[in-house]
């Protein structure tokens, strides 16, 4: 059986579309440098992809300000290497 429900599924739909609506995400987006550090960042992404994570960024602005921090400033094991993809 899968991990998550469709409640789940739809939950974290719904707490995604919030977050990316925001004018938060949307300035983070904009910004070219923040847009490639995000990319090249798994761990971060993929900590997006849990719903509790994504309450915590609507809800916290310390939390928001630990997410932009851990893009910008990773720990080397957290970052994509293209050439091994």
């Amino acid at each position: 059986m899968n991990e998550y429900s469709f409640a789940d599924m739809f939950q974290h739909r719904h707490w995604s579309e919030e977050l990316h609506e925001t004018p938060w995400w949307q300035a983070l987006m904009a910004d070219p440098r923040f847009h490639a550090a995000y990319e090249r960042n798994h761990h971060m992404r993929l900590k997006l992809s849990k719903t509790s994570y994504l309450k915590k960024l609507m809800r916290s602005e310390s939390e928001r300000q630990s997410f932009i921090a851990g893009v910008l400033q990773p720990e080397p094991e957290h970052l994509s290497n293209w050439e091994l993809d």
